[in-house]
């Protein structure tokens, strides 16, 4: 150290001394000596910090007896330096770390402090990027390792989280953002010298919370007039401005004028080029569309759009160039104030026939679709994909409406296709590409014209016995009820159709489901399923289309609760006991563009068959005594690999699942754990967020397991199932159950269908056969579609024939000749 120059210039010399300390088993003085180190680069290389402290961290573990406060200090330290870095995660762990240690030097409340301070920073990251997700998990992380004392920053870190929870756009979130905004309102009463003005803010904060959340408008006024009282003591423009805006927007499914004045005193404030009056138009905007003053909504409307792009819009601009629109900061509002204008013109064209209105909508749609693909260029969570989703689904919904207005088809199909199961097309072709050439996928790969395309309806090929029923269901406006339109395809006719009773459409799929959730008992029980069985399928087929579907495949490709119910066990003649399963062969998919994309990808698992039975759980589930015995009958034919008993654990499936054609999981399942949904094995559970460890090249997942098609309902994007997870992990056909199946019909079914398979059939034949089989050799109470529906066959329906294994036949062969030459040899001698 006493040399001149730099600490970092000097490393040779400071690694051969450490060197000589590990030659010598030395490690109390490589620990201090590398620790001392670090310390004294960490300005000039933090990088090198990094390295030399870890060093310290691993010799010092080493030491006998352990000095534990000087391993605490070089953790801290991995944390300090970190955070230096602004690598706050990797801050983070080592602060932990120094925790697991008794306290000393006062460490423990320096990190706790840090911690809090790493997990604000992350949070406040997420939050700026729209990850808002991922944003309340950080501040709630934050706030866990904040101090009591520390009022200033519980108060930053709820009002965020606050914040964070609001733009969540869900009651739930909307109640939670009260519960912290309320936190902040009781923990700024406790700060020294706090007048009752400083609260202002979070007064009307919390009024336009409760009035948003959409029952507690009482309170909402409550706060409001707290806030209203302070105003002569508030010298803070921007807070009365926003005052004003957010009575305004309160006010304008109560009193149109006075929401109109509002907005009007909030437009006062501050000068005409203040960012916010973006907001404040936007408001007016939507005030005037309430009171069918569409036009003039309109007006405020492009005044708002001025703001985003800084340039006057005095009539709807027929395109907005990609480069603008990626330099516009605030893209949720956009879209906000896109998806608004399209409704405005949805309440014109309800009392206006003009056929220019639906245009503008279905412009309007287009653009907004343009800006979901830049929008999900950004290394958003999963979840927050989802959330941007939930919203382009109100938005396409009220494009189908303008689309089924002027019969057209075409952009129907479009839309209906992009708003289905676009993040697990995305996820598909991001990872078909970085196979060929990881160097191809930019950060922004949605923006790659490859991996958004969605197939037009020419590109659609349908065969002379085949049809396609595309269905979209989805809420205008969050928790209203859905509008749902299919789309009927085959190859000489499209129609575009509404479903116009949706209430009674989900009341009679909900009253369907609890009757399959069990066999007939009685002759009213069948009954009665028959009667909603039948509404059901006039309700979701309408008549035109009931006369093409005769004897034909069918392709379903559900939305919402649509992919709750099997469509084999639906009812086309009421005056007739025949399930549909008995006039035509159906299968599902998530998309047409998923489909083909699916179908296309090359898959070279060398394998036949794996089989997993865990039969007996660690975790208490019941056990399943017959599954051995199911999987058996898979593999007499494919021969393969059977994992049963403790052979079924996670690790094996992961290491053996890529080798096989063909996966069969007999085991527990629960696809409506709505916090994460999983499939059990013999030593623990598999979640849906952790598919993506798996990479299958199973041409076909058997699920026979319970409700592996159920799952949350995420708009746009389905049913969050099992099933969709073994597709994003690389699947090419899955065969789900849609509840909890019977062992012994299941089993007849499976072995069935593996039979019809090996014969030649196609993937959807062979499950086809198989059932009409089941219900020739059943009746009564057995023929219930509780036994034989449960089973769907959903993606690509191509021929799976047993392929030699090569190898086994190989080693035989060699075998018999060994033993032939043995003999001779014998009989020669």
């Amino acid at each position: 150290m006493s040399l001149s120059g730099k600490n970092v210039d000097k490393l040779e010399l400071y690694n051969e001394l450490l060197n000589r300390h590990k030659k010598n088993k030395d490690y109390k003085q490589l620990g201090d000596d590398a620790h001392e180190l670090a310390k004294r680069i960490y300005k000039e290389d933090i990088n090198k910090a990094i390295f030399y402290n870890q060093m310290a961290i691993e010799a010092k573990s080493k030491v006998n007896p352990l000095d534990s406060c000087s391993l605490k200090t070089s953790y801290y330290n991995v944390g300090f330096y970190n955070k230096r870095k602004k690598d706050y995660e990797h801050a983070i762990e080592g602060y932990k770390k120094a925790l697991k240690f008794p306290d000393c030097k006062s460490f423990n409340r320096k990190s706790r402090k840090s911690i809090a301070y790493c997990y604000l920073k992350t949070a406040n990251k997420y939050h700026t990027k729209e990850d808002y997700f991922s944003a309340v998990s950080n501040y709630k992380n934050a706030i866990g390792f904040i101090d009591e004392g520390d009022l200033k920053s519980k108060i930053f870190a709820h009002q965020n989280l606050g914040k964070a929870y609001k733009s969540l756009r869900s009651k739930e979130a909307g109640e939670k953002a009260i519960e912290n905004f309320l936190k902040v309102e009781s923990l700024s009463r406790k700060l020294p010298g706090f007048n009752e003005e400083d609260n202002f803010g979070i007064y009307y904060t919390i009024a336009g919370q409760y009035y948003q959340n959409g029952d507690e408008l009482n309170k909402s006024l409550f706060y409001y007039n707290k806030a209203l009282k302070l105003i002569d003591k508030v010298s803070n423009e921007e807070d009365i401005k926003n005052l004003y805006f957010n009575l305004g927007y309160t006010y304008q499914k109560l009193d149109y004028n006075k929401a109109k004045e509002y907005y009007a005193k909030s437009l006062e404030i501050g000068s005409k080029k203040d960012d916010f009056n973006k907001s404040i138009y936007f408001g007016l905007g939507e005030n005037e569309s309430l009171n069918k003053q569409y036009k003039l909504a309109q007006k405020h409307f492009l005044k708002s759009l001025s703001y985003f792009f800084n340039e006057s819009f005095v009539e709807e601009p027929d395109f907005i160039s990609v480069e603008k629109l990626v330099k516009v900061e605030d893209k949720n509002f956009l879209l906000e104030v896109f998806r608004t204008q399209m409704e405005n013109w949805d309440r014109m064209m309800l009392e206006n026939s003009d056929n220019t209105i639906p245009k503008l909508i279905i412009n309007k749609a287009k653009q907004c679709d343009q800006l979901v693909d830049i929008m999900l260029k950004d290394d958003l969570s999963y979840n927050s994909k989802l959330l941007l989703r939930d919203l382009v689904s109100e938005i396409y919904i009220l494009a189908l409406e303008a689309c089924y207005r002027v019969n057209d088809v075409d952009n129907a199909f479009y839309f209906i296709e992009k708003n289905k199961a676009l993040l697990l097309i995305g996820d598909l072709r991001k990872e078909k590409i970085s196979t060929k050439d990881s160097t191809s996928i930019r950060s922004n790969y949605f923006l790659n014209p490859e991996l958004s395309k969605i197939l037009t309806l020419d590109e659609i090929n349908v065969s002379d016995n085949e049809v396609v029923l595309n269905y979209v269901m989805a809420e205008r406006l969050a928790g209203k009820l859905p509008n749902a339109y299919g789309l009927f395809i085959s190859k000489e006719n499209k129609k575009l159709f509404k479903i116009k009773e949706t209430k009674k459409l989900i009341e009679d799929v909900t009253k369907l489901r609890n009757k399959l959730d069990k066999p007939f008992e009685t002759s009213n029980d069948k009954k009665e399923y028959f009667h909603i069985a039948n509404s059901v399928y006039n309700l979701l087929i309408p008549f035109s289309v009931q006369t093409e579907i005769i004897g034909k495949k069918i392709t379903v490709l559900g939305d919402h609760v649509i992919n709750f119910i099997p469509f084999e066990a639906l009812l086309p003649n009421k005056d007739k006991e025949e399930y549909l399963v008995e006039l035509n062969e159906i299968n599902y998919d998530y998309s047409l563009t998923f489909r083909e994309e699916n179908a296309n990808i090359k898959f070279n698992a060398s394998k036949n068959f794996l089989g997993v039975a865990p039969v007996n759980f660690s975790d208490k589930l019941v056990s399943l005594k017959d599954t051995d015995k199911e999987i058996e009958l898979g593999e007499n034919l494919y021969s393969g690999k059977l994992l049963i008993g403790e052979k079924a654990s996670v690790e094996n499936f992961k290491k053996e699942a890529s080798n096989y054609k063909i996966l069969h999981l007999a085991t527990h399942a629960n696809a409506s754990d709505t916090i994460n949904p999983w499939i059990a094995f013999r030593n623990s559970k598999l979640k849906l967020s952790q598919f993506d460890s798996i990479k299958t090249k199973a041409n076909l997942v058997v699920l026979s397991a319970c409700n592996t098609s159920l799952g949350k309902i995420s708009r746009g994007e389905g049913v969050m199932s099992l099933a969709r997870g073994f597709f994003a992990s690389g699947a090419k056909t899955v065969i789900p159950s849609l509840w909890e199946v019977n062992d012994k019909s299941t089993t007849n079914i499976t072995s069935d269908f593996y039979r019809y398979l090996s014969e030649g059939s196609t993937k959807s034949e062979a499950l086809h056969k198989a059932k009409l089989l089941y219900l020739k050799n059943n009746s009564d109470a057995e023929a219930s579609p509780y036994y034989w529906a449960s089973l769907i066959i959903i993606g690509e329906n191509s021929v799976l024939k047993p392929q030699f294994q090569v190898s086994f036949y190989l080693k035989l062969g060699l075998g018999i000749l060994v033993v032939l030459i043995l003999f001779f040899l014998f009989k020669r001698y």
